[in-house]
């Protein structure tokens, strides 16, 4: 009996723990017309719960945005996930997936005045990839993103958003960065971000982490968190490549 439960339990602990994965925060402007920006994130995570933990990796996940027109962009992330629930130090649950595919838009909506803040809006629905795809199981997502210039080297930028996924589960989110240029190839920053469901904060969590702009087009984030109010650790890298088609396509032309 105890073997014909243990994938049933595996299923639920991940619909429990699948609310509180990693997050990192959107920036408040989008990139420029015909930039192709890929943003390879890989995560490692452990979460616990009483005697269950769920490790998981993103190997990798990946962000293609795409500049439009200046002030719009579109967006495509593809998650690949390992995952493995634990039970007294036995593995009880294990599982290899394509994620559900995010894809959507992000719109500048103003720019800095003072301090009242630069803002974009960030919408993408949530694409189920199981077998059983209906119409009724697409969520969506949706952020304002918010940033204010403190100096030359600070930059705070802040997201509040609302999810609906594909289980028709609900929650608010936000996520809070500061970023700190030392100089023109290093930066520091300090990120906390949380979730919001059934009138109280499921998970609170602060991140740190230092980037490396190899060149313009290529940048290289490291960061680690922990949770708060639960049992949360992760480690993570993002690789960020930006490339300008239009340049491309000229030099394609000249060639």
């Amino acid at each position: 009996m105890r073997k014909l439960l243990q994938p049933l339990i595996g299923m639920l602990l991940f619909l429990i723990y699948q609310n509180t994965s990693a997050q990192t925060a959107e920036a408040s402007s989008t990139i420029a017309k015909n930039i192709f920006q890929i943003e390879l994130e890989s995560v490692y995570t452990v979460q616990k719960e009483d005697d269950e933990t769920m490790k998981s990796w993103s190997i990798p996940s990946a962000l293609f945005r795409f500049g439009v027109i200046n002030g719009l962009e579109l967006q495509l992330n593809t998650p690949i996930i390992k995952e493995e629930l634990w039970e007294n130090d036995h593995l009880v649950h294990s599982l290899n997936k394509f994620d559900d595919i995010q894809f959507g838009l992000s719109l500048n909506l103003w720019k800095q005045e003072h301090i009242f803040p630069e803002a974009s809006i960030m919408l993408r629905s949530i694409l189920p990839t199981d077998s059983k795809f209906k119409d009724a199981k697409i969520g969506y997502i949706i952020s304002l993103n918010l940033a204010n210039s403190l100096s030359e080297k600070f930059l705070l930028t802040y997201n509040i958003g609302y999810a609906v996924e594909t289980d028709n589960s609900k929650s608010a989110f936000y996520i809070v960065n500061l970023n700190f240029d030392a100089n023109s190839k290093y930066h520091f920053f300090m990120e906390t971000f949380g979730d919001f469901a059934n009138n109280e904060f499921s998970s609170v969590n602060i991140v740190s982490g230092v980037g490396c702009n190899f060149n313009k087009q290529l940048t290289f984030d490291l960061s680690v968190a922990n949770g708060i109010n639960h049992s949360l650790f992760y480690v993570g890298g993002i690789l960020t490549y930006a490339l300008n088609t239009q340049k491309n396509k000229q030099n394609l032309a000249k060639n």
